[in-house]
Order: C-alpha cells, then structure tokens, then sequence
C-alpha cells in the first residue's frame, strides 16, 4: 500500500510540472509574437499564424490613373514584406465613393478597415462622430522625423492625429499651345485674356475652350473657386472658410458672374453639365478641349494615358489668370488634404494602422516620383522621370505663399455639398447669381 501511494504522488506531481512547462511555453510564443515589429515601426503579428484581411477603400477606379497603379505596387510591397496580411481593395469613382462612404459610416462601416479620405472639414464629422481611429500610438519617433514639416495640419482634431499626410496638389490652367495657335489666341494671364481667348476658340470646328467636367460637382466648383481666390484672395476665403469671418456677396458673388459671363462666351461647349471629370480628361489630352482647369496630379496623364494623341510637349501649366487690380499672384488653390484613414471599429486596429501610415508614405513619395503630387514626407527622391509639366507646376509651386484648399474638403459635409450643387447652377443657361449667394449665406453662415 505504501508503494502504490508513493507511485500516485510521484504520477501526480510529474502531470503537475508538464502543466506549468505547457503554461510556460505559452505565454513565452505569445510574448515573441506581440512584440514583433513591422516595418512602420508599429506592433503587428508576424508569425504567419493568424491570417488577417483588410477591406482598403480608395477612389481611384480607372484604370488609366496613375495613382491607381502607384497603390496597387504599394500593395504588392506591402503583402509581400507581410505575408499574414491580405489587403482587400474596394473602389468607386469619386462622386459615388463619397456617397459610398457616408453611407457607410452612419453606421459601423464594418466593411471597412482603413480608407482613403480627405482631411480638414471633410472628416471632422467622422471625427466628432467618434468614428475614426487617432493614429498617436503608433507614431514612432522614426516616423515622426520622416513627416514634412507643415503638412499634417488638416489631419489634427482636438489635439489627436488621425492621419497622416501622401501629397498635396496645386491647382493649375493646363492649355494645348497649339490650338492656341491655331485660334490666334494668347495663353492667358489675366481673366480678360481668358474671355478673350474663350471666345476666339470657341470658332476652332470641334472644339471645346475649356472642358469644365461640370457633372462632377467638384470639377464645376474648381473654376467657380479659381476666379474666387482671384476677386476674394487667398486670406480672406480661408477665414471664411475656417468660420472666422461670414460668406458674403462681395466678392463671391463677381466670381459667379464671370462663371457665367464665360459660360455665356461658350467657354464650356453646349452642354457642360453632361460631361463628367473623366471626359473632360480625354477631351484635353485628345485635343478636343483648349484648356483644363486641374490639380497638378493631371500632368502625369498628359504624359502616360495611353489614349493621348496630343504632343505632351505642346502643353504648358500657368497659374490662374489674375483679375485686374483684386487678389494675390502667390495665392493658390491646393495642399496636404488626401490620406488614408482608420475605422475605429476595425478589428484589427494595429494592423490597419501600420498599413495606413505605409500607404500614406509609399503614395506620397510614388507620387511625386512620377510627377503627380508633392510628397508629404521627407527623404530622398528620384527626379530623373519627372515630367517638364510637372517640373513647370514644381516651379509655380515654388512661388505660392498662400494656399486654399478645395471648399468641399475645408466645409462641413452639408454646407460642402450645397456649394458644390449650387456651383453646377452656373452652368446652365438663365442662373441666377443672387440666388446662388443666398444659398451660400445660408448653408455656410447658420
């Protein structure tokens, strides 16, 4: 009897001790796979073990855009250098991801773990709404030291940064010299150089003075804010813009009239609403269309949309034409305003937070290798196959003290969506610009 109860303590206590070896080795794995780090500098699990899908939104959707295809490279690195992580890439063209994404977001969005967005009052509603993630955990001292200094500014709420920076744009008249020529027409520096070549264009069989895009709201809103930073000036819009001081006729509504005084000169073709951003793309790098009110990002398209078949060389960027005795010649449209953002309800916050400070840096500096955007972070770069329109709108750029952003981007949601409907209304025929003011007042100043 003494035996047997000898062997079943010694049974006992070997089970003991394999239970707490089993325990130890554990916690330790689990410890090791914690602390891994990725490349950002933030925690992820490297193991291999878990397999991890992010739903990633972005608004590039054609094929053509050369952003589209720096992201999907970006991607490839990404998954490559992550072997445990799949990114899952959903997209729509910009009018309906905008609707996409507000939809989705007034609920959890839980289709969605890190998205792309435009910062300043655009997603100040998501902020308040507790609807994003703040990115300050995983910002390393390392990554920090690599961000452009200024550019994180419309990416900061209450203290907190949410994203961070890819590149900023400057807003530029792209004009074909060649049809130029042909109209005996001169590139414009001034809004009555506009008018003038407007008109004498506008004789030229099959084509188009300046495409204006205007079924996409922003693309009729970019010509209405071009003559306003011109009458207005750069300050005085941001402040409005920034609530400081209210939107008021003076100034604004002249801006309006010369929308309309251009669309009158037969500026925008015969029907500008039913041409969208894209067509009014083609329509320039075909020559079909004089002149492209764009951000710089559209030089790169000049040069590589493979269905161009106007000598890229024959193209030059200028700054917005001046009004007589009003505005700044160093105001400009553009800045740091696009980027990749996390939804709070993902279920894997470090991971999607990793993949949006990679994105974000891996576009910033893609972009302005290849002549599309200027980078929001510092470092190193290729300018061997920057194009000589990008390099021309780099030294515009280089001259700009006073930027605006787009007004959709600046403004809440509700007002932004009013202006941009009510912008379409100038280029109809009969608008009415006191009615257009009056909308504003009461969508901006309530």
């Amino acid at each position: 009897m003494k035996l047997k109860r000898i062997m079943a303590f010694l049974l006992t206590a070997v089970m003991v001790f394999g239970l707490i070896g089993c325990g130890s080795s554990t916690t330790t794995t689990e410890s090791t796979e914690t602390k891994t780090e990725t490349s950002s500098g933030t925690s992820n699990d490297q193991s291999g073990g878990e397999q991890i899908t992010l739903n990633v939104w972005h608004q590039w959707s054609n094929d053509t855009n050369e952003l589209k295809k720096l992201y999907e490279a970006a991607v490839a690195e990404y998954e490559a250098a992550h072997p445990n992580v799949k990114i899952n890439t959903e997209t729509l063209d910009t009018e309906a991801y905008k609707t996409k994404i507000s939809a989705e977001f007034a609920g959890t969005a839980s289709g969605i773990d890190v998205f792309y967005y435009w910062g300043a009052g655009t997603a100040r509603k998501l902020v308040n709404a507790d609807k994003l993630l703040p990115l300050d955990d995983y910002l390393t001292d390392e990554i920090k030291a690599k961000i452009l200094p200024g550019s994180t500014g419309a990416f900061e709420y209450n203290g907190k940064t949410y994203s961070l920076p890819m590149f900023s744009w400057y807003m530029t008249l792209f004009c074909n010299k060649d049809l130029f020529e042909q109209a005996g027409a001169k590139i414009p520096t001034t809004y009555d150089e506009l008018l003038d070549a407007c008109k004498k264009l506008s004789a030229l069989d099959g084509v188009t003075p300046l495409a204006a895009g205007a079924k996409d709201g922003w693309n009729a809103a970019f010509i209405y804010q071009a003559l306003a930073l011109r009458e207005v000036g750069g300050a005085n819009i941001n402040a409005m813009l920034n609530g400081e001081v209210p939107f008021s006729a003076e100034g604004y509504k002249e801006a309006a009239d010369k929308v309309v005084e251009l669309y009158n000169a037969g500026a925008f073709g015969k029907n500008p609403l039913e041409v969208g951003n894209d067509d009014a793309n083609s329509a320039f790098i075909t020559g079909k269309t004089a002149m492209r009110l764009m951000g710089s990002w559209f030089a790169n398209q000049v040069y590589t949309d493979a269905t161009a078949t106007i000598d890229p060389a024959s193209v030059v960027a200028v700054k917005i034409p001046m009004i007589s005795g009003k505005g700044n010649a160093s105001d400009y449209c553009g800045g740091f305003i696009e980027s990749f953002w996390v939804n709070k309800e993902t279920k894997y916050p470090a991971e999607a937070a990793d993949f949006a400070i990679f994105i974000n840096e891996k576009m910033g500096k893609a972009a302005y290798e290849t002549g599309t955007g200027f980078s929001g972070w510092v470092g190193e770069f290729d300018e061997s196959k920057l194009n000589p329109l990008f390099v021309q709108i780099k030294d515009l750029l280089s001259e700009g003290e006073t930027g605006v952003l787009a007004w959709d981007t600046s403004l809440d949601s509700e007002p932004a969506t009013i202006h941009n409907e009510q912008v379409q209304t100038l280029f109809a025929a009969g608008a009415d610009t006191e009615a257009f003011i009056e909308e504003h007042i009461a969508a901006i100043n309530k």
